[in-house]
């Protein structure tokens, strides 16, 4: 039986502070206590994981569903159509199918969000190009570059949950795959308006993230320098 050493209380079995001065409670001859099982039914770690996953859903209809229809609603009874109001609803509509989907399949929920953010975005961008009277650039610019964003995503997080990645080629390869989604995004524009091969702004970005990607492949690739990189700025 142990007793509180400030004022002589006893003290119950699992009790880790006197409960009447709050003085810790130490025993050198017991160092690992632990708590003494609770008369209560206590909630488990899955559901919590249930209860949070209904807030936020819940919280992101409230949030997002419901300005969106409250858009629709205002442009329906001024315009008499849909208007502006397809964009904001929209995007919000985007919004809440990229934050639900994922929220309902838990288990790979890295690779369905990935998967649900390039639906969302085709949609939306599909949608932007119908309300819209820019030309027909939907199809041959933006899905096959979103197409090529979310691939490049989806392997680089292939390679960092199997270990092939460390901070440093993480940040190699993510350099590189904005290279060549920018060189992709020109290339694909220019084959659109009929004047393939000509190259403006891309290069200007291909080349500083070269450089940094390569910077950081020989970094990594050097102990001496990656445990020195590593000391300075705590990588």
């Amino acid at each position: 039986m142990a007793y509180c050493v400030h004022c002589g209380v006893k003290l119950g079995d699992g009790e880790k502070r006197c409960p009447l001065c709050q003085t810790p409670v130490y025993d050198p001859a017991e160092p690992e206590r632990h708590a003494a099982p609770k008369s209560y039914p206590v909630r488990t770690p899955e559901q919590e994981l249930k209860r949070s996953k209904r807030f936020l859903l819940m919280l992101s209809a409230l949030m997002l569903l419901a300005p969106a229809g409250l858009c629709l609603v205002i442009d329906l009874l001024v315009t008499g159509g849909v208007t502006w109001s397809g964009y904001a609803s929209g995007a919000l509509i985007m919004l809440f199918l990229s934050v639900s989907i994922p929220l309902a399949v838990p288990r790979y929920h890295t690779y369905f969000a990935i998967g649900a953010s390039f639906l969302c975005l085709n949609g939306y961008l599909f949608l932007v190009e119908r309300l819209s009277s820019s030309g027909r650039w939907f199809f041959p610019i933006a899905l096959p570059s979103i197409a090529l964003g979310a691939a490049i995503i989806t392997l680089i997080t292939v390679l960092w949950r199997r270990g092939w990645l460390n901070k440093l080629t993480l940040l190699a390869v993510s350099f590189a795959g904005c290279a060549l989604e920018c060189l992709a995004i020109e290339w694909l524009h220019a084959a659109a308006n009929q004047m393939a091969g000509e190259f403006v702004w891309s290069p200007f970005v291909l080349a500083p993230c070269l450089f940094i990607s390569l910077s950081l492949f020989f970094i990594n690739g050097n102990r001496s320098v990656r445990e020195e990189v590593r000391r300075r700025v705590h990588f």
